[in-house]
């Protein structure tokens, strides 16, 4: 972007300047760590946005939506008294997109550079991308912050443009994760996730899971989340039924066995499409694959271990270290394993078989 033409669109934001002190003690959540619960600072640069989203509370032609636009000066500042006060662990900074992509992401960027450079903060930032920037300045996104996100919203082009008609997969948002996946291979510790709609245009759960395995095994992202979907007053689709949050677990755990247990979308247990959201995805997986059945746990390799309902990463991992101390011969020897009672319904100990489904007695 030339000098001439970056200076009018800055010339822009002087609408947006607030002259009063932003308010953050509002702003804060408890997000969910590995490490417990955190209190983060979750704050948008911006509630201005040029998109039209049908879905958005911060949609350009909703006018009830407060519009505020915080300098990153008065932003950084403000989270440093938080975080010196204890009452913040972390920032998580988005906006809407204002005068123009670029422009929006080097206000963030401003903010967390701030931060790292004059309060020396180095604690954990997430940045929201702005779809269809630079890759310089995806690449200065990724060096200040600890995580990085781009929504993606829709599986595939058609459901994006039915609810976004602003916004492109094929043309920016994809092309920008992909540049930023090659960016993360030089760091180590630092993540790279979106963010997909459930229930807003039709989208079926099979297009959904089939859109994650693309993103995490050809695009290199770390994490998909799923948000069903609800309606906001005074936008298109204000008349639309909340999406059940019940789907909204089942995608997840679905998107668990595409993701950490070698199961691929493929694989799944769609009905006409869905996922059923009265049982857990691979009990369902498990009862249409009866030959799989049961499994010796004395001899079944880790992969296989991963595939009985009831098993997970840390229940496969002790399982292996336990045979290698002696045969597993009666239940007794699962004691301490988490959910022993569900996997021995899938199992068998030396070939004897000691659960309750009838199908599986041989």
């Amino acid at each position: 972007m030339d000098a001439q033409k970056k200076l009018r669109l800055l010339s822009k934001l002087a609408r947006f300047e607030c002259e009063r002190e932003p308010e953050l003690e509002g702003c804060i959540y408890n997000a969910s760590t590995p490490r417990g619960k955190k209190p983060i600072l979750k704050v948008m640069q911006s509630t201005y946005c040029d998109k039209n989203c049908d879905y958005c509370v911060f949609r350009r032609d909703r006018d009830s939506t407060p519009r505020l636009y915080i300098p990153p000066e008065e932003l950084a500042r403000g989270f440093m008294e938080l975080y010196r006060k204890g009452r913040v662990q972390g920032l998580f900074l988005s906006s809407g997109i204002f005068v123009h992509p670029e422009v929006t992401m080097e206000k963030l960027i401003d903010t967390a550079s701030i931060l790292r450079r004059r309060y020396g903060y180095r604690g954990y930032i997430h940045l929201k991308l702005m779809p269809g920037v630079s890759l310089q300045t995806l690449e200065e996104a990724v060096r200040l912050a600890n995580r990085v996100s781009m929504n993606i919203e829709a599986p595939n082009e058609e459901r994006l443009k039915g609810i976004a008609r602003g916004k492109s997969l094929r043309k920016e948002i994809l092309p920008n994760m992909v540049q930023v996946s090659r960016v993360l291979e030089n760091y180590e510790g630092k993540s790279h996730i979106t963010q997909v709609m459930v229930g807003v245009n039709g989208e079926t759960d099979e297009e959904l899971l089939k859109s994650s395995q693309y993103l995490y095994r050809k695009v290199g992202l770390n994490r998909v989340y799923y948000s069903a979907f609800f309606p906001v007053r005074e936008t298109p689709l204000e008349d639309k039924a909340p999406e059940s949050k019940k789907r909204e677990h089942r995608l997840y755990q679905a998107d668990f066995l595409i993701r950490d247990y070698g199961f691929s979308w493929e694989e799944l247990p769609f009905e006409e499409g869905r996922l059923p959201e009265g049982k857990d995805p691979k009990e369902a997986w498990a009862e249409r694959n009866p030959n799989f059945f049961p499994v010796e746990l004395n001899r079944a390799d880790y992969e296989t271990l991963l595939r009985v309902p009831g098993i997970g990463r840390k229940a496969a991992k002790e399982i292996v270290s336990r045979r290698l101390r002696g045969a597993l011969r009666k239940p007794e020897d699962l004691k301490g394993i988490r959910n022993a009672k569900k996997i021995l319904n899938y199992v068998t100990l030396m070939g004897r078989y000691y659960g309750t489904e009838t199908y599986l007695r041989g």
